[in-house]
């Protein structure tokens, strides 16, 4: 059952459930259905059923287009209109005090109802009124929550989306320069690595461009574009970096969020290279079955920030993506060390 089915269900479930609320509390239930004659239970099941619709008129009307739009007074107004409806309509149609009766005696056809016991009925109102206001205002906080939090949630999605637009417009313009100048200089020194610089960096570019705008792609195809990333980078610093890489594990039939690996790659190779130090990037992923293993370590060098270019995506941005698309699926652990960096990220794949 997909979550659509699923939220209407709930729905379904939750009117059914707070509608019995009058049925189960009327004072005539045993009566043999009786109590479904009387006015004030009709009273109270109009109330709630007035509810019901408030609640849904509240969530899609009143609050994308007064509140959420800052027409606070306007949504004031209309949520009292709605109050004051609720209260006394069902009172119009079902008034106090009267109840049919049999052939009239009388010169009406309405018997006039002697006053119950207890309470005087003015205190009893007292009384209704301020059930109602309550119910009222808990339907209202409910409905206000429910839409901010869906509201939320949208926002945060379309900010991965566009993120995520973001990532693969640009593939890191710093690297995709520093690539094109390493292929010039292999072409210039007719390099026999040049033809597979330029095949690397095709695949790469075509990844980008007609994969990763789904939301689950091959695991063999992602980290084929990690494989070409670090290919590329080897080729591009030479021996000014010691790059140690393996990947291990069955690949086929295994899906995995499209770009969610390359922000920790391209990390250690931002914070990990300097032509001047002693470097070294170590990069393992293990695929156990359904669950995939990522490390990745590199040596904190000295970095001139002003000359560096920002990353295209960032930690940041990565761990809210991985928090989106694997909520409770993943573990990710961050060590910032005073001479090591090193990330392990756990995830269980679809």
């Amino acid at each position: 059952m997909n979550k659509k089915r699923v939220k209407i269900l709930v729905h379904i479930l939750g009117c059914a459930g707070f509608l019995l609320i009058p049925i189960l509390f009327s004072p005539e239930l045993n009566s043999s259905g009786s109590f479904l004659r009387i006015a004030p239970f009709k009273r109270d099941f109009l109330a709630y059923l007035l509810l019901v619709g408030f609640f849904y008129f509240n969530f899609f009307v009143l609050i994308p287009e007064l509140y959420l739009n800052k027409k606070h007074l306007y949504f004031f107004l209309s949520a009292t209109a709605c109050f004051l409806f609720i209260l006394f309509f069902p009172r119009l149609l079902f008034p106090e005090g009267f109840h049919p009766s049999g052939p009239p005696h009388h010169a009406g056809v309405f018997q006039l109802q002697r006053p119950p016991p207890g309470p005087s009925p003015n205190h009893r109102r007292f009384v209704d009124y301020g059930i109602r206001l309550l119910q009222f205002l808990v339907i209202l906080v409910f409905s206000l929550l429910l839409k901010i939090s869906d509201r939320w949630k949208q926002v945060e999605k379309e900010k991965l989306s566009v993120e995520l637009s973001y990532l693969k417009a640009q593939i890191n313009p710093h690297f995709l320069f520093n690539t094109l100048n390493s292929i010039y200089s292999l072409a210039i020194q007719r390099s026999d690595e040049t033809p597979t610089a330029v095949v690397k960096l095709s695949e790469m570019m075509r990844y980008v461009t007609t994969e990763a705008h789904s939301d689950f792609v091959s695991l063999e195809k992602e980290l084929n574009y990690v494989s070409n990333y670090i290919e590329l980078q080897k080729i591009r610093l030479g021996n000014t970096v010691t790059i140690n890489y393996k990947s291990e594990g069955v690949l086929r039939n295994k899906l995995i969020t499209p770009l969610v690996l390359i922000p920790f790659v391209e990390n250690a190779f931002k914070y990990g290279v300097n032509p001047e130090e002693v470097c070294y990037i170590t990069i393992s992923i293990v695929v156990n079955e359904n669950v995939l293993l990522f490390n990745a370590a590199n040596k904190k060098v000295k970095i001139d920030f002003s000359k560096s270019a920002e990353s295209g995506y960032g930690i940041n941005n990565a761990s809210q993506r991985l928090a989106h698309s694997y909520p409770g699926k993943h573990k990710l652990k961050i060590e910032d060390g005073e001479n090591e960096y090193t990330v392990s990220l756990t995830i269980t794949l679809a």
